[in-house]
């Protein structure tokens, strides 16, 4: 059963000034990428993980929606929607959507950004454009069909640091911006104001900056996907030896393996630009999927920082992928690996108007009996 919710909202949570200089940072290990297919549709998927359980549901906004920023100090931004959108929220908090897509085809998304995000200062804020951190991608969702529209606009707010109940935190975070052309940005809040940078890679993780990732990825420049020819080495009267690749994948030797931001960085951008180009949306959806499934954290495998008020290790709670042409949202949890697709066009029709939220499906470690719930239009 869908459950209506109210056309203007203020966000639900509980926000302050926060002053957390010197606390540990949680543990969060988002990663993000997109490919093209032949036809030039494009889809963009991305994983969730927390330091604690976010209760993801999805949340289906209409056109002409209206929406209330935060502020504790001026007064916040309000607006009305200009498009329709669909995305994951965190728990019932229906305007902070983690990952969405609206009905221009543009996707954004919320990545942890620990240690390095530099919001506006609430008392140099401009009062009337002011939200919190977590409220952008609502914002953007609302009244953008394109990365040129966002990179015109965004000096238009502040985001202010806020904690949000759910967590206990300012959440330190950056936002990738993908539109159906194939654009792609990410928004950095740095020095008290939201930097906007290219993104030739679709690919986004977490700290440090986005710039210092793309520097990065000139360690990797041997990388390669094609089956590394045989080598002979050897000296003068010593003797000759040739050396042979053991097998498939040799040309990826080098490749980071581990769980660190940097380290999915690169590997997401080697998978992504040398994946097959799939045919169609379809193709592509599927595909990302399978990219994604090589960033899945399996639960205790890596364990939260000394000191910090997560009460679990991190895992991956839902994947989602977004087809940017056919306004298609999908998703799968940890609690059941069944995809699960939302139409956005349906599912505005659907809404008679009204916001909804829907299960998203068991995403707790606890909870990995299958969901009963099906796929919506």
């Amino acid at each position: 059963m869908l459950r209506r919710l109210s056309t203007s909202l203020t966000a639900g949570l509980t926000l302050a000034v926060l002053g957390i200089s010197g606390v540990p940072h949680r543990a969060e290990a988002c990663t993000g990428g997109a490919l093209t297919a032949a036809d030039g549709s494009v889809v963009v998927g991305r994983t969730l993980e927390f330091g604690q359980p976010l209760d993801s549901q999805i949340a289906i906004w209409p056109a002409g929606s209206r929406f209330s920023g935060t502020s504790t100090s001026g007064a916040p931004l309000r607006y009305r929607s200009r498009y329709g959108f669909v995305g994951a929220t965190a728990a019932t908090h229906s305007d902070m959507v983690i990952d969405g897509l609206n009905e221009k085809g543009l996707n954004v998304g919320l990545f942890y950004f620990p240690g390095y995000a530099q919001y506006t200062p609430a008392a140099q804020a401009r009062s009337g454009r002011i939200l919190a951190p977590a409220q952008i991608s609502a914002w953007i969702l609302a009244n953008f069909a394109t990365t040129e529209e966002v990179k015109a606009q965004i000096g238009s707010i502040d985001l202010t640091p806020q904690v949000i109940d759910l967590i206990g935190i300012v959440p330190d975070l950056h936002i990738k911006v993908q539109d159906a052309a194939g654009r792609s940005i990410v928004i950095e809040p740095r020095g008290g104001r939201l930097v906007v940078h290219d993104n030739p890679t679709r690919v986004l993780t977490n700290a440090p900056t986005f710039d210092w990732h793309l520097t990065n990825l000139n360690n990797y420049v041997t990388l390669m996907q094609a089956y590394p020819a045989p080598k002979t080495i050897g000296a003068p009267g010593a003797g000759q030896i040739t050396l042979r690749p053991f097998g498939m994948g040799a040309g990826g030797i080098g490749l980071p393996g581990d769980f660190t931001p940097p380290s999915r960085f690169v590997r997401m951008v080697y998978f992504t630009q040398g994946a097959a180009q799939p045919a169609n949306a379809n193709q592509a959806a599927f595909n990302l999927f399978h990219i994604l499934n090589n960033f899945d954290i399996p639960y205790g495998v890596t364990q939260p920082p000394k000191g910090t008020s997560e009460s679990d290790a991190d895992y991956t709670t839902w994947t989602s992928v977004s087809d940017l042409n056919n306004l298609r949202f999908s998703w799968r949890t940890y609690g059941d690996p069944q995809v699960k697709t939302i139409d956005l066009r349906q599912a505005l029709k659907a809404s008679g108007g009204q916001p909804r939220l829907l299960p998203m499906g068991p995403q707790r470690p606890t909870d990995s009996s299958p969901s009963t719930l099906v796929p919506v239009p």
